[in-house]
C-alpha cells in the first residue's frame, strides 16, 4: 500500500506582525475514505510544563479552545495521565452546535535527553452523557498535541487532528471547515500561555 504523505497547506508566523515570530507550519494528509488529517508545527516561548496544564486542565481549556461552551471532568484526572472529558461546542448559524466525549491520556518520556509530553484524545461514548437532541454528536478518531522540551522556557509544539463533526454536512465541507484547525488551535494557545 502507497504511503500517503503530508502535504503542506501553510507556513505564517505564530503571531501576526510581530518580528521574529516563530513559523507555525499546517500540513494535511488525506486518509482513503476518511476524514483529512490535519498538522501544524511551530515553537511556543513558554516551558513544557505550563502548556501541558494549558492543553489538559478543563478550566484552561474553556479560556482559549475556539467556541466551547462547556468542558467537564467525567472521571479521572490530567495529572493521573488519565481522565474523561465532556465538551461542547457552540458553533455558528446554520451549523448545529457539536458536543463530544473524549477519552484522554497523558504520557511523559523523554526524546534526545530532553521531556516529551503526548496528549491523546479520542471519542468515546459514555452512558452518562447520551447523545442530545439539540447538539450533534461528533467523533474524533485522534487528537495528539506533542510537546517536545528546547530549553526551560521553549516548547516545540506538533499538534494532529482527525476529527469529523457529524450531522448532514458533507466530506469535503468538513475537509474545508476543519483545514485552518492547526494554526487557529497553535495561535490561541500561545496567546493562552502570554496572558496567563
Amino acid at each position: 500500500m502507497k504511503t500517503i504523505n503530508w502535504i503542506k497547506v501553510d507556513d505564517k508566523p505564530l503571531e501576526p506582525g510581530v518580528h521574529n515570530s516563530p513559523k507555525a507550519i499546517t500540513e494535511s494528509k488525506d486518509i482513503p475514505g476518511e476524514i483529512r488529517m490535519f498538522r501544524g508545527t511551530t515553537t511556543i516561548a513558554y516551558g513544557i510544563v505550563p502548556i501541558a496544564k494549558a492543553v489538559c486542565e478543563p478550566k484552561a481549556r474553556l479560556k482559549w479552545v475556539e467556541r466551547m461552551a462547556e468542558n467537564i471532568l467525567i472521571e479521572g484526572n490530567p495529572d493521573n495521565g488519565k481522565w474523561l472529558s465532556y465538551e461542547a461546542y457552540e458553533l455558528a448559524w446554520p451549523v448545529s452546535n457539536r458536543d463530544y466525549v473524549f477519552q484522554q491520556t497523558l504520557e511523559k518520556s523523554l526524546n534526545k535527553e530532553k521531556n516529551r509530553i503526548v496528549v491523546t484524545v479520542s471519542s468515546i461514548e459514555h452512558p452518562g452523557y447520551p447523545e442530545k437532541p439539540n447538539r450533534v454528536r461528533g467523533k474524533l478518531p485522534t487528537c495528539v498535541f506533542t510537546l517536545d522540551e528546547v530549553s526551560e522556557k521553549e516548547t516545540h509544539l506538533e499538534v494532529m487532528v482527525q476529527v469529523d463533526p457529524g450531522g448532514s454536512i458533507p466530506g469535503f465541507i468538513k475537509n474545508i471547515i476543519q483545514k485552518g484547525w492547526s494554526l487557529k488551535t497553535m495561535r490561541a494557545l500561545n496567546n493562552y500561555m502570554k496572558n496567563h
